[in-house]
């Protein structure tokens, strides 16, 4: 034979207690904000503002994400003009001390090709 566990006449459940006006306020909120919740949540309405904002949301994020770009191009742009100029300047400091080193020994003149007097240098050629 099956025997069952004992229970108390009431079915089993515990005896239900009295709530105090605070603690049913409480309960009474809460259940109301479980059903606005779920009311938000298959709310047609609802649902396309959602989608709405999230779009919005995406637009701003694009917008500034575009604008760092072209903020970061145009930095990179005056420092590429920065540099060439720098590079330019530096060019022409350069070829302003060629320039100056050149003159010391004017084109016009001919350094002397060897040391030797040139009947030397004569002799030694011929006699190769």
């Amino acid at each position: 034979m099956i025997s069952y566990p004992k229970t108390s006449g009431d079915g089993g459940r515990e005896p239900t207690k009295r709530l105090s006006k605070k603690e049913l306020s409480k309960k009474f909120r809460h259940e109301a904000y479980l059903r606005a919740k779920e009311f938000r949540k298959t709310d047609p309405r609802q649902i396309a503002m959602a989608e709405k904002l999230k779009e919005q949301r995406k637009e701003a994020y694009q917008k500034a994400k575009d604008r760092g770009k072209a903020y970061r191009a145009e930095l990179k742009n005056k420092s590429d003009e920065r540099a060439a100029k720098k590079k330019v300047l530096i060019q022409k400091k350069l070829s302003a001390t060629i320039q100056t080193g050149s003159a010391i020994m004017p084109s016009t003149q001919k350094a002397p090709r060897f040391t030797s007097s040139s009947s030397e240098h004569a002799a030694t050629v011929s006699g190769q």
